[in-house]
């Protein structure tokens, strides 16, 4: 009896163990199939890639005046970032055209992890005399405004607590442009020397050049699953979840400006990355529907061009 109520534990034990491990299986595909990226958005940004004309130039200027990281190198082709992880891919080209000659970036838009990050690269910018276009508190970030030496723009910012936000009933979250504390957050900076950008730096959002706002709005509302967060007549910014903008796109170059071709000066490509499989096939669906030009890359990743010749390219995260 005693012998028979032992092997009866030790199955029970074994099971358990066995149950325990299928829970926790069921449990993580469950929790993987509904997990989402901060602020509850469904997408994150990933790399920004340009076509320069002077690789050794532009590639000193994201490596010594912003602080990226050297993380690949081959002919014609660089890669910076932080933490090992792409922010900035410069593609050399022949072309030879102005940057702001066609529709693309406005501006890559670096979101550093903390207002004495962006406190600290002021300083390091305003040392060493680098030009810069401007800033601005928008309500929800503080913001530095500055171009690369081929004329791409560049914005580094911070966000705000969530709690800061002009954020209505609606899921609308307003955005403002009011003069930056400059000297305010240039005094809290630290001299870093060899200066390296923060960790925790990502690719915070991208902001376009368009032909016409309101389409790409719609295009990119379709393409990605975005919310208009923001508009006003020649401009918007949209978002996934909860967040102030993960693209923006203005009118504001005018109807002159070029169709972006393939290998032209400026903007390459822009990426946007998604949880799983299931999320790029529904992309790509979209961009069916939408009648844009699309094709796979590979099963985890597919290419996107919009009516003004942008190109997105959308993968799945690997973390």
């Amino acid at each position: 009896m005693r012998k028979t109520i032992s092997r009866n534990l030790s199955l029970f034990w074994r099971n358990k163990k066995r149950w325990s491990r299928w829970t926790a299986k069921i449990l993580n595909l469950e929790r993987r199939k509904y997990m989402t990226f901060e602020y509850e958005s469904k997408i994150y940004l990933g790399e920004v890639a340009l076509y320069v004309a002077d690789l050794a130039r532009q590639k000193d200027f994201y490596q010594r005046v912003l602080g990226l990281e050297l993380l690949e190198e081959q002919d014609g082709q660089v890669a910076l970032g932080r933490d090992g992880q792409v922010l900035v891919r410069l593609l050399a080209t022949g072309d030879r055209q102005t940057v702001k000659s066609a529709y693309g970036l406005y501006h890559l838009a670096l979101l550093l992890p903390s207002r004495q990050a962006l406190a600290d690269i002021l300083k390091h910018l305003s040392e060493n005399k680098v030009p810069m276009v401007g800033g601005a508190d928008h309500g929800y970030s503080e913001a530095i405004y500055l171009e690369d030496p081929e004329g791409n723009g560049i914005e580094l910012y911070r966000d705000k607590p969530q709690a800061d936000w002009d954020i209505r009933e609606d899921g609308r979250i307003i955005g403002v442009t009011e003069a930056l504390a400059a000297q305010e957050i240039y005094e809290l900076g630290q001299e870093v020397q060899p200066f390296s950008i923060a960790e925790g730096t990502r690719m915070g959002h991208v902001h376009l050049s368009v032909k016409n706002s309101r389409a790409a709005s719609h295009f990119y509302q379709k393409l990605l699953g975005l919310e208009d967060k923001f508009s006003i007549p020649s401009a918007s910014w949209l978002a996934s979840g909860n967040y102030h903008h993960h693209v923006a796109v203005n009118e504001w170059g005018g109807s002159h400006l070029n169709h972006r071709q393939p290998k032209q000066l400026g903007l390459a490509y822009f990426e946007a990355q998604v949880q799983g499989k299931e999320d790029l096939v529904a992309i790509y669906e979209n961009a069916l529907d939408l009648q844009a030009p699309v094709r796979w890359i590979s099963s985890q990743e597919l290419e996107v061009t919009d009516p003004d010749g942008i190109v997105a390219k959308v993968k799945t995260r690997v973390v």
